[in-house]
């Protein structure tokens, strides 16, 4: 009986460890100067697939993701409906063909919000508890 008290309380705890992370809200930020405030999901979806390359004022995008984590996994479920997996194999095709280069990737979410906030048409996400002045939150419709 006492063993069973213990495992229970020890998977619990594992639970309750891994909860808040899923729970994060994955917000998308753009540099502060983007003429560009809200997207469509699908417009999100082609701009970290590579197939849309500009702004509505016709300036460069720039994108950048994590290289990893559970932002990162909670960013391609929640907005591009890809695993990880399949993530990658779509842009390893992508180079492969000679058809695009995949988004700078940062390890950290920190850097990841510096370079939005210091480089025009660029657009990234961080989970909602990484603090990042500088940027402007996307609303995605």
């Amino acid at each position: 009986m006492r063993r069973l008290f213990f495992l229970t309380i020890l998977f619990l705890s594992a639970v309750m460890a891994v909860v808040p992370e899923a729970l994060a809200e994955v917000l998308i930020i753009v540099h502060p100067d983007n003429i560009d405030q809200s997207l469509e999901p699908t417009e999100l979806e082609r701009i970290y697939l590579g197939k849309t390359t500009h702004w509505s004022d016709n300036s460069s995008i720039k994108v950048v993701m994590l290289k990893n984590g559970a932002t990162h996994e909670a960013f391609l479920e929640q907005y591009l409906d890809r695993t990880v997996h399949r993530f990658v194999s779509y842009w390893r095709q992508m180079v492969f063909t000679g058809k695009g280069i995949p988004p700078r990737s940062f390890q950290v979410e920190k850097e990841l919000a510096d370079f939005v906030a210091t480089t025009p048409g660029a657009v990234g996400y961080i989970s909602d508890e990484t603090r990042a002045p500088g940027v402007q939150i996307m609303v995605i419709r």
